[in-house]
C-alpha cells in the first residue's frame, strides 16, 4: 500500500446485464468509450486520500451499503451539450434510495473528517468520453437502453489518470445484497 491514494471517488458497480445494455448504446465515432469494467455510477468524488484515512472509509462503507432497487435510466445525453459534448453519459431517474444512498455517503465522509463534494449528487453513467476540442455532435436523440439498472457492490475507487483515459482501481468493495 502506498502513503496515499489518488483520485479516489465512492460509486456504484453495476451489474453484468446493466454493464452489457449500457455497452450496446451506440456511442459517437470521435468519443473514447469507457471500457466495459470501468463503467459505474459516482455518488461522491473525494480527491487524495491518505492510506489510514481510506482504509478507514473502506471498512466503514460496509455499513452505509444496502440492498437498492432496479433504477430507471431516463436518457442518454452529451454534456454539457451536443455542441460542447465532454461525456456522453446515460442519467437515471432521481429516487428515494439514491438521495438515501447520498445523505449515507455524505454523512460518513463528515463522521471520519473527509471533505464533502460540494456538487449536487446527479445519478449518471459516464458512457463515453470526448477530446477538449470535440466537434460538436449535432442535436441527436439517443434512445436510453430498455433495461433497469441494477447495481451490485459499493465500491471506494482510486482513479490513474493514462494516455488512453482514466484507469479505476477498486480499493474497498461491499456487495449491496
Amino acid at each position: 500500500m502506498t502513503d496515499g491514494w489518488q483520485r479516489c471517488f465512492i460509486a456504484l458497480a453495476p451489474d453484468a446485464a446493466t454493464r452489457d445494455a449500457l455497452a450496446a448504446v451506440p456511442v459517437a465515432p470521435t468519443a473514447r468509450r469507457v471500457p466495459y469494467e470501468q463503467l459505474h455510477l459516482t455518488v461522491t468524488f473525494i480527491g487524495a486520500l491518505p492510506a489510514a484515512h481510506g482504509e478507514a472509509l473502506g471498512h466503514e462503507l460496509a455499513a452505509r451499503a444496502v440492498p437498492m432497487s432496479p433504477a430507471r435510466i431516463e436518457r442518454v445525453e452529451h454534456w454539457p451539450n451536443a455542441n460542447r459534448p465532454r461525456l456522453t453519459v446515460a442519467t437515471l431517474a432521481m429516487s428515494d434510495e439514491f438521495v438515501a444512498l447520498d445523505w449515507r455517503i455524505r454523512s460518513l465522509m463528515l463522521e471520519l473528517g473527509l471533505p464533502v463534494d460540494a456538487r449536487a449528487f446527479r445519478p449518471h453513467i459516464t458512457l463515453a468520453r470526448f477530446g477538449r476540442d470535440a466537434a460538436p455532435v449535432g442535436d441527436v436523440r439517443m434512445a436510453a437502453p430498455e433495461v433497469a439498472a441494477r447495481f451490485e457492490s459499493l465500491v471506494l475507487y482510486s482513479s490513474t489518470l493514462a494516455r488512453h483515459g482514466a484507469r479505476y482501481s477498486a480499493l474497498a468493495s461491499v456487495p449491496l445484497a
